[in-house]
């Protein structure tokens, strides 16, 4: 109840952050308007023939292509410093001019800073952002450039105050905290069981973990900044998503044990999965320019993801129906959120950043995962106790049976020492016969009488036959102490399993303890 409790306060926790990111804007005393171009061909010296739409929709999916933001500006009280931001989180192909009045030309932000490494951002932030400064009833009109080879483009820009950017920032600082703070916590978790049972299938779940914080540090920007180049950030982020990628289809493989379950479909996975992360990373080292291609076919690639998990999971079903059902519950989870994010960078329709929704479906896919990894390890082992308790009982019933088959077959060879002494000294007359018969009955007093009762028609003879057998005498020794020949002692044994109509598959010997009570 605690753990769920703790669940359900991290997830709280992340859905109030998310939508207190879209409070209403601070009131500014300036007076603006936005015109956005997409599909410019023109460079910037050029600038005067772009045509402009008014308006500020410029969240255009994927897209590759050149897209122009102009701002018109007038600074109608106090000087004051506001922010131009817009959605993106993977483009760091923004460049930010104010137009010269005099020259009618366009001046760049920072005109030494080294473009291969950053743009014209003013602050190190995920998404684009760049400051303007006004004086009082300043007037002043700005571009913003951008380009995308095909990734998607959310460049639709919107004026904030200088302190409420910052407050967007803090709360973006407060999200990520709660976030790599609730994958922490999980790892903490998963850490501690994975030291109680040690299942191999936390080998897989923490890469994926791993796997899944990489890429998210990698797709919001989170290394710009450091001195890599555009490019080369672009190359690991690609490396993390195949990561990612491959982490969550073995954990996927693992947690449905579909190795186990249907080894050619794995053997499928893995030949898919070598065929297109190997095939894409190769392609990637041989022509490290192809960014746009490679965005594409990380593209193509998670959705190939999506669809083979799903494939995995339905093709487990039918034998591991409570696994297939428990990865569902936490993968929908997951794919929830993305479709919603996915919507939302689209439509612009829901409140707060489309990316965080992904790491809101990741947060909620660990907490199912981490439950449910847990429930079935238990169940393991609960059924494992039980099957070892089981096999000592079983171990134990065996044993006493055994005990009881061998009293059984030997009739306690210790009662019948009195019997074996007057064995060795002879059974040549009648006298001692019935000397024999009394010292018998007082061991068992009714196998004599229920052997004649059941089987009336045995003589005297094949009566003393079976006893002596019945004491356990071999057939020689049996001979030896009646005086006859071997053949004869073999002759009278199989004309008694006559009489008592023995089964075929069934010893003399253990047919006739059924006469004898303990």
């Amino acid at each position: 109840m605690r753990k769920y409790n703790y669940s359900l306060f991290i997830t709280c926790g992340i859905i109030v952050t998310l939508f207190s990111s879209c409070s209403n804007t601070e009131r500014l005393d300036v007076q603006y308007s936005f015109a956005v171009a997409r599909d410019v061909e023109y460079d910037v010296a050029d600038f005067d023939q772009i045509q402009f739409t008014p308006g500020q929709q410029l969240d255009l999916g994927f897209y590759e292509g050149s897209a122009w933001i102009q701002l018109n500006i007038e600074n109608t009280g106090k000087p004051l410093s506001v922010v131009v931001m817009c959605g993106d989180l993977i483009n760091r192909n923004y460049r930010f001019y104010e137009l010269d009045t005099l020259s009618n030309s366009l001046l760049p932000y920072d005109p030494d800073l080294d473009l291969a490494y950053q743009d014209h951002r003013t602050y190190n932030f995920a998404k684009p952002n760049f400051q303007i400064d006004l004086d009082e009833n300043e007037k002043k009109t700005f571009y913003i450039t951008t380009t995308s080879d095909g990734r998607i483009l959310q460049g639709s820009p919107l004026l904030v105050s200088l302190n409420e950017f910052h407050a967007i920032k803090e709360r973006t600082l407060l999200f990520d905290i709660i976030f790599y703070g609730a994958i922490a916590l999980l790892v903490l978790i998963n850490l501690f069981y994975f030291q109680s049972v040690k299942s191999n299938i936390y080998y897989f779940y923490g890469a994926y973990i791993l796997s899944s914080c990489l890429m998210y540090l990698f797709v919001e920007g989170r290394l710009y900044g450091l001195g890599l180049s555009h490019a080369t950030i672009d190359h690991m982020m690609f490396v993390a998503i195949r990561m990612w990628i491959l982490t969550s289809i073995l954990f996927a493989t693992q947690f449905l044990k579909t190795k186990e379950t249907n080894f050619r479909f794995y053997q499928f996975i893995i030949a898919l999965l070598i065929l297109t992360l190997g095939g894409a990373t190769l392609y990637q080292f041989f022509f490290p320019d192809s960014i746009s291609t490679l965005h594409m076919t990380e593209n193509l690639l998670g959705f190939l993801w999506i669809m083979l998990s799903l494939a995995v999971v339905g093709i487990s079903y039918r034998k591991r129906k409570l696994e297939s059902t428990y990865y569902l519950i936490a993968f929908s989870a997951f794919i929830f959120f993305v479709t919603l994010g996915l919507l939302d960078s689209h439509l612009t329709m829901l409140p707060g950043d489309p990316f965080s929704y992904f790491k809101i479906g990741t947060i909620f896919e660990f907490i199912g995962f981490t439950y449910f990894i847990t429930v079935l390890i238990k169940k393991k082992l609960k059924t494992s106790e039980q099957l070892e308790k089981d096999l000592a009982l079983t171990r134990q019933e065996l044993g006493e049976k055994q005990k009881a088959l061998d009293v059984d077959s030997k009739i306690k060879k210790t009662d019948f020492a009195n019997i074996f002494k007057l064995v060795e000294s002879s059974l040549s007359t009648e006298a001692e016969w019935d000397e024999f018969k009394v010292r018998f009955d007082q061991l068992q007093p009714d196998f004599y009488n229920q052997l004649l009762r059941k089987h009336p028609g045995l003589s005297k003879s094949e009566v003393r036959l079976l006893i002596l057998i019945h004491i356990g005498y071999s057939q020689k020794e049996i001979a030896d102490i009646l005086r006859i020949a071997p053949d004869s002692v073999k002759k009278g044994r199989n004309r008694a399993r006559k009489k008592l109509e023995v089964p075929s598959e069934v010893r003399l010997e253990d047919f006739l303890l059924q006469f004898y009570k303990k």
